[in-house]
Formats: structure tokens, sequence, C-alpha cells
């Protein structure tokens, strides 16, 4: 029991006082000593996503970057996504773009500009930045004279313009004279702060002179802008001692304010592929031309990316991309002549094979003038025929008259041709994709899909590596009606998977007269 009454000793009583100092000094050092807590947390800020250069001020293939935040604090993967903006497309994720965001939620992502109308937003498990729509303006070039008459052995001033486009000062400029159907070149200059740039040229004989201008690649971060040809520019040469004066009229540019990407259709069932719908499987090589790609960079996509294509123009038209694929032009007004004449064509180099698949989506427009339509080929040729512009051993993959309802496949191989025609396909108004299957035995057509013909005689089998050429083929001199055609990607494939090719209409056989 305890003691009632009794005195508390000296150890008793200093206990409890020795607790009571301790925690009131304990109490005052909290007060001015700094603490070491974990820090509060980081607030929620709204998620948002902002691009520079902004719409209007770059061209397919510049470096853009984009900037956000995901909308949520902490540390995490996110990724851009896509979107077409097309009835029935969905949202894509695109391989290769996984970034870290800070501790806020912030990110930065830089990127290639697409070609054409796309949406872009940033992505992280279940949330989502709001999207901005991409809208890149299309390269442009025009060359045009000083305004004054040329004369054979004077000097003669060129300005090319590229003022229609983003300004890329510095960028290096070729001037190329015609050779035949070719181009050589005669001087070089630079992109001035104007966004212009001038040559001075001697015409050594009198008559008429032809040239053109390219802005050469340009790249900057991790941006590839593909070099790009102005239309070709005729030029009326005088006789040496004539007098120089002002022209009357000068040149116009053929573009008169930046030409922006383009929403792209909406998918119609008859823009079904052979290689998507048979399942051909991994492509040897796909030229989709989405990222500002010039003519002679290597395919983007593929398991054989080599390659280059060759331009051609013996009139008024240029080759060259916009909005995202490859355009053949027979012309732009005030480009120094007017009407569309001479031939055209692209051809692929340094990828040919001997048996296999290829595709193109493709789509002839006719605009105006002239009364006469150009003959639009795709074709397979054997690279060292095409090397020399022989047709002779062509597999006709399609070929049309585009204000002609209608278009014709088939072969050549000496004195025999072998063709179907297929009225029912109407070449002039949309796209279709056209294919090729050529094995050791047989050839086979198809068009959206479909197999529309077949040749079985191995006469028609050149058996030498082939490659793919897209041309548009005037009638001599004569007026043309302004054409452009529109070639939305190439791809071809190795034989070996999807499924069995069966079906399709003999083709008929016929005479050739052979020209080379």
């Amino acid at each position: 029991m305890p003691r009632v009454g009794v005195t508390p000793t000296r150890e008793a009583v200093i206990r409890p006082l020795s607790a009571l100092l301790a925690l009131l000094l304990s109490s005052t050092l909290a007060l001015v000593t700094p603490t070491h807590a974990a820090p509060a947390p980081e607030r929620q800020r709204a998620a948002y996503l902002k691009v520079t250069p902004g719409n209007g001020a770059f061209t397919a293939g510049q470096q853009i970057t984009l900037r956000g935040n995901i909308g949520a604090p902490g540390r995490r993967r996110v990724h851009l996504e896509t979107h077409l903006d097309r009835p029935g497309d969905q949202w894509r994720a695109v391989p290769g773009t996984e970034v870290r965001t800070n501790r806020s939620g912030d990110f930065t992502l830089r990127l290639r500009a697409h070609a054409t109308h796309i949406l872009y937003r940033v992505a992280a498990g279940g949330r989502r930045t709001p999207s901005w729509t991409s809208a890149a303006v299309q390269q442009e070039i025009a060359l045009a004279t000083d305004g004054r008459t040329a004369v054979a052995g004077e000097p003669l001033t060129l300005v090319a313009d590229t003022t229609a486009m983003p300004l890329f000062a510095g960028r290096a400029l070729t001037l190329q004279a015609r050779t035949g159907a070719g181009w050589t070149t005669v001087a070089t200059s630079t992109v001035g702060t104007d966004g212009r740039g001038s040559f001075s040229v001697v015409p050594s004989v009198e008559g008429q002179a032809v040239y053109r201008v390219r802005q050469e690649d340009w790249d900057q971060g991790i941006g590839h802008v593909g070099w790009f040809p102005s239309y070709p520019l005729y030029v009326d040469v005088a006789r040496a001692g004539t007098r120089r004066t002002l022209l009357p009229t000068p040149a116009e540019k053929p573009v008169a304010k930046p030409v922006t990407a383009q929403v792209r259709q909406a998918p119609a069932p008859h823009q079904a592929t052979a290689g998507v719908g048979r399942r051909w499987g991994l492509s040897r090589y796909d030229f989709d031309w989405e990222y500002g790609e010039s003519l002679t960079d290597g395919a983007p996509l593929g398991t054989r990316r080599r390659g280059t294509w060759l331009d051609a123009s013996s009139g008024t038209g240029r080759v060259f991309m916009r909005n995202g694929g490859l355009q053949l032009s027979s012309n732009s007004e005030g480009a120094g002549r007017a009407g569309s004449t001479g031939s055209l064509a692209a051809t692929l180099q340094g990828n040919a094979t001997p048996y296999g698949r290829w595709e193109t989506r493709l789509n002839p427009l006719v605009y105006a003038g002239g009364a006469t339509d150009y003959t639009v080929k795709v074709e397979l040729l054997p690279e060292s025929d095409a090397a020399r512009g022989c047709d002779a051993r062509a597999i006709t993959m399609f070929e049309a008259r585009p204000s002609t309802p209608g278009i014709s496949i088939g072969a050549r191989s000496g004195a025999t041709a072998w063709q179907r025609n297929l009225p029912e396909v109407v070449s002039g108004q949309t796209f279709h994709a056209y294919a090729v299957e050529v094995t050791k035995k047989k050839i086979t057509w198809f068009v959206d899909g479909r197999v529309v013909g077949r040749v079985t005689d191995t006469a028609a089998i050149s058996g030498q590596p082939l490659t793919v050429r897209i041309s548009m083929q005037a009638s001599g001199d004569v007026p043309m009606r302004t054409t452009r055609t529109l070639a939305d990607w190439v791809r071809a494939w190795p034989l070996g998977k999807g499924s069995p090719t069966r079906g399709g209409a003999r083709l008929t056989p016929g005479s050739s007269t052979p020209t080379c």
C-alpha cells in the first residue's frame, strides 16, 4: 500500500522538473529551427499543349517543338498521338516519341512536321492534352528574270523567290539549265533575309533558254526539309548586239500566297488495297513522302529502304512533293510560257527486283487548257531499259487519259503486247490503288485489291530487275490539258506471304512495234 503523509525525496522532485524543462525546450526549438519534412505536393495544373513555330511558320519536315502539361503532377512517361481528322479514323500512338515529364507534369517533345493536315495530342495512361491541328505551309519557289531583255553574250540576272513559304535564310539555291529532258547546274546562290536569291548567267546563243532553280536540303535540329524545284522558266534570248530594254509584262510568280496542307478526303470502299487486303506483310520499301522528303531521299519505311527518284521534264512541268505525296504537274500560270507542253516522268533508281509485288495509290486530275489529254502511266520496266528510256518490255500497272472514262493494263515483250481495258474504273475523279504481282510463271493485276487481269505466257516476263516509272506523256508539241498526277505512295513487297492469287480475266494478246 502507498505510504500516506510521507515527505517526497529530492530525487523524486528533480525528475518531474527535468522532464518539464525538456518539453519546453523542444517546443521552443521547433519554433525556431527549419524543418526537413517532405515538400508539399505539386498543385495540379490543367493539361495544355503549345507548339512552336506555329501554323503558318513551318513547312513539312521542319523541326517543331511541342511543350505542355499532362494535367497531373509527378514524373511519368508520355507519348505523342496523331489523328488524320477523317470520319472513322482513330487516335494512334506514334512509335519512338516517348519522353518523361518533370515533377510538375511538364514535357517537351521535338519532331519533324507532317506534310498534311493532322491532329496532335500527348497522352499518358488515361490522361490527354487538348489536341492541336497542324497545317504545314507547302514549299514553293518561283524563278523570273530581272524584267529586261535577254541578249546572247550579255549577263542576265535571274531572281529566285521563296516568299510564299517560311523563310530559310542561308538555304542553298542551285540554278540549272535544261539539257534534253534533264538538268545541268550553271550557278549557285543562297536565300537572303528577304526570301530571295539572285544569279547571273550569260546565254551563249540566240534562241530559247530554259532554267529552273532548286532550293536544296535544309537540315536544322532533327528537321530535314528536302530539296524542291521551281517550274521551268522559258527565256527568249535575242541575238548579240540587241539593245536591252524592259520587258512589257514581267513574269508573275506562280504562287501568290502560301499553300497549306489540305485535309485528306475520307476513305471510300473502293480505296481498299491489295497489300493490306491480301496480307502481303512487311513491304520491301514504302515511299509515302509524309515528312518533307525530296525525290532523292530513300524510302522512310520498309525492309529495303534504299533508292532515289529521277525526275525528267521536256516541257513546262515539274515533279515535286506536295501535301504528303509525289506530284507530276504539267504547268503553272506565270511560269514563262502559256499552256502545258512536253512530257514528265519520275523513275525509281537503285531498288529493283525481278519478281515481287508493287502497288501505288494514284489520282490524275485535269484542270484546263489545251484540247488533248496527257497519257498517264505507271509502269514496271527493267532497270536497264528505264535508264535509256525504253519501254519495249514494260508491264503497265495503269494507263489512262484522265478526261476519258476507263483505264487499261498490259504488258509488252518484243513484237507482242497483252492488254485489257477496264471501262468501269474512272481514274480522274478519285484515288485508286493499282497493283501488280510478278512471278516466274504469271503476272497478275489488281485495282483496289481486286484481281482484274492475268497473263500466264512467260514471254511477258523479262526476268530482269524491275523498277517503277510514273509518267505523263504528251502528244508531240501540241498544247496539252493542264494535268496534275498525284501519287499518294509507292510500295513493293517480296513474294511468299499473303493469300494465294487466283482468278482474273486473261489479257488479250496482240501485236506491238518496238521503238527501242
